[in-house]
């Protein structure tokens, strides 16, 4: 198995940055316009050479064709890749780390895989349902934007026993990749809300039971390579795997920037992914926006996993967009190419503004719930990531800046 030291994982879509659509040529970082250089991409293997950004991903779904243009762009500026099962991967430089997707746990979902649809819809005993007695019209679809998911019972054998063949096939059939990554494994306190009042006995203990159970056979199945949950760290779930996803890592469900998560609730985020009982697995720590103008999010995104960060983890950085194009876009971000070395220390706050400091560099971040924005004396001489250089810095409620530092 390739084992490379990952520090960030990304899906892109997002604008303003560099923007290409999967079958166009290959895309550029931006240069600062200040005529510093562009930071030097990091060697991330264990023992390898200047370490200098922090690495990146993306995710290739199923339907889309990796041609050599688009081969060269993921080459060049990706180190992880979740591929969908049937997606072309013969281009794919094998020093990448891959993760082949599929079947979600708690969910299915009627359009994204129409073969493994056709098989799913004819298992009536496969899924949950709002009444005694069975049919496609009881099934219980997964809240808006998510009518096309339905709940499953993880408890189910049969059900159990289809994703976890699933997997085993992709595997068989992609002897290069490095794992598989299990969608939908729901934290046990947002089921049981969810649909305890429908199956009183179904509690978060009971789900859990189930969901390590199944996790289990799919560590089975995968013989030795990562399974990776996207189980929002959920703690049993993740040390029962081999890692786990962070998807709505400072805003709910990674989805639009208005719902983003309150300053408590950042502040337990930032702690589970410290967790030191984390050490080894891949943490995939992130959050997104439908919103394609939003290049202010992803900083605060960065920022915020960068003060948590947890150098004892394989952590990435994964940021989800659906907009312009959802993931049919590769865009780029010259936040990205911040070189601030390593940290040094944890974050401390003050007047609530939260710091980290890193051998070339900081970042702070503002994740306040409301009042007026933050002015900074930053001690220092900096430059941002459009290269503009800083001493003071104003951060509004929920904004984040990397720094590199000049001296």
């Amino acid at each position: 198995m390739r084992i490379v030291f990952l520090k960030t994982l990304l899906v892109l879509s997002l604008i303003p940055a560099t923007a290409v659509a999967l079958q166009a040529g290959p895309v550029h970082a931006q240069s600062s316009p200040d005529g510093l250089p562009p930071a030097p991409v990091r060697d991330l293997r264990v023992g390898g050479g200047s370490r200098a950004v922090y690495s990146r991903g993306f995710f290739i779904p199923t339907p889309f064709t990796i041609t050599d243009s688009v081969a060269a762009i993921l080459n060049q500026k990706f180190d992880v890749l979740t591929v969908g099962p049937e997606a072309n991967q013969s281009l794919i430089d094998p020093s990448k780390v891959m993760l082949v997707a599929g079947p979600g746990m708690t969910y299915s979902n009627s359009v994204a895989m129409p073969d493994d649809w056709a098989v799913i819809d004819s298992h009536e005993d496969w899924f949950l349902h709002s009444s005694p007695v069975p049919s496609s019209g009881t099934r219980i679809p997964l809240s808006s934007p998510y009518p096309h998911l339905y709940y499953m019972d993880v408890a189910s054998q049969g059900w159990r026993d289809f994703v976890v063949g699933r997997y085993a096939a992709s595997l068989s059939a992609t002897p290069a990749a490095d794992g598989v990554f299990l969608d939908g494994v729901m934290l046990p306190a947002e089921y049981e809300n969810l649909l305890g009042s429908a199956y009183p006995g179904y509690d978060a203990d009971t789900y859990q039971s189930h969901g390590l159970d199944f996790i289990y056979a799919v560590k089975d199945a995968a013989a030795g390579k990562l399974v990776v949950v996207n189980s929002e760290l959920s703690k049993a779930f993740t040390l029962a795997a081999d890692g786990a996803l962070a998807e709505g890592f400072v805003h709910f469900g990674g989805r639009r920037n208005d719902e983003q998560i309150p300053e408590y609730q950042w502040l337990k985020h930032l702690a589970l992914i410290g967790d030191r009982d984390f050490d080894g697995r891949l943490l995939l720590v992130g959050s997104g926006s439908l919103d394609s103008t939003l290049a202010s999010m992803v900083e605060y995104c960065y920022a915020s996993f960068l003060l948590g960060y947890n150098q004892h983890t394989r952590s990435c950085f994964y940021w989800h967009s659906n907009a312009d194009g959802g993931y049919s876009k590769v865009n780029w971000f010259p936040v990205w190419e911040m070189d601030i070395g390593d940290p040094v220390g944890g974050y401390y706050e003050s007047d609530g503004v939260y710091r980290r400091e890193f051998t070339g560099g900081t970042v702070v971040v503002n994740p306040n719930d409301s009042g007026a924005p933050v002015t900074l004396n930053l001690d220092g001489a900096y430059v941002d990531c459009s290269g503009n250089m800083v001493s003071f810095l104003t951060l509004p409620n929920k904004t984040g800046a990397v720094l590199r530092s000049l001296h």
